[in-house]
């Protein structure tokens, strides 16, 4: 018969262990699941600036003297939708739309490597008022110390 002490140790250490699988499968999924919430989020933003993109039948006059797109090396057909870049640069709208689904929201202009969205920005930090001297008067310091000279 087993001694008692080394059942209990044994049998702490198996729920011990059970509770470490518990934990990193919640862990697990619940990394997954915010993964692909951000994954989503950033799938929308990107949709919404690729329709920002300026789009335009090639032939309208407003298109560039380009004969291909640079993207697919396909020329350019009568009324083949194509976007125009800021940079000014024209490829295909699939073509562009497929770049920068690849790319994702840090993509640039494959001649050029001009952003072709705004970068991303931060939340600005929180200023105190109470973050630098003289600043609840409304003067930074270096106001404070000009008016001491």
């Amino acid at each position: 018969m087993p001694d008692p002490g080394t059942i209990c140790v044994v049998a702490s250490f198996a729920l011990f262990e059970m509770a470490v699988g518990v934990i990193i499968s919640f862990l697990v999924r619940q990394s997954d699941e915010q993964r692909l919430g951000q994954e989503r989020e950033d799938e929308a933003k990107l949709s919404d600036a690729i329709k920002q993109l300026d789009e335009r039948c090639y032939g309208d006059e407003r298109c560039s003297a380009a004969d291909e797109c640079s993207i697919c090396l396909g020329r350019y057909e009568a009324d083949d939708k194509v976007r125009r870049l800021k940079c000014g640069h024209e490829y295909h709208s699939e073509c562009i739309e497929q770049w920068a689904r690849c790319k994702g929201l840090d993509a640039a202009c494959p001649l050029c490597t001009r952003p072709l969205f705004p970068p991303r920005t931060c939340a600005p930090p929180i200023v105190s008022s109470q973050s630098a001297p003289g600043a609840a008067a409304g003067r930074t310091a270096h106001a404070a110390d000009d008016g001491a000279s």
